[in-house]
């Protein structure tokens, strides 16, 4: 998902925030409705990047292992820029 995501630029503090988005993944690997956000940020602009993120990634294919699928079914991922972007 890194790949897909760009914290808004100019956004103040940025480096601070962390989410946590939730989502669920069909047989096939597609996302099955909407990531929903679990734990905000406490900003919505930082909250809605993080969702773009996975939309985009979704259109672009997330590449679930074979066999894997049931595992992928609920997924939680957790959008901290010092984490994912060393910063």
């Amino acid at each position: 998902l890194k790949g897909c995501w760009s914290i808004p630029a100019g956004l103040e503090g940025a480096e601070n925030f962390v989410a946590v988005i939730q989502f669920n993944l069909n047989a096939s690997g597609k996302l099955d409705g909407r990531p929903n956000v679990e734990k905000s940020s406490g900003n919505p602009q930082f909250d809605a990047s993080a969702v773009r993120a996975v939309q985009k990634c979704d259109m672009a294919g997330l590449q679930v292992p074979a066999g894997k699928q049931d595992i992928w079914n609920d997924v939680e991922v957790t959008f901290d820029p010092r984490a994912m972007f060393g910063l």
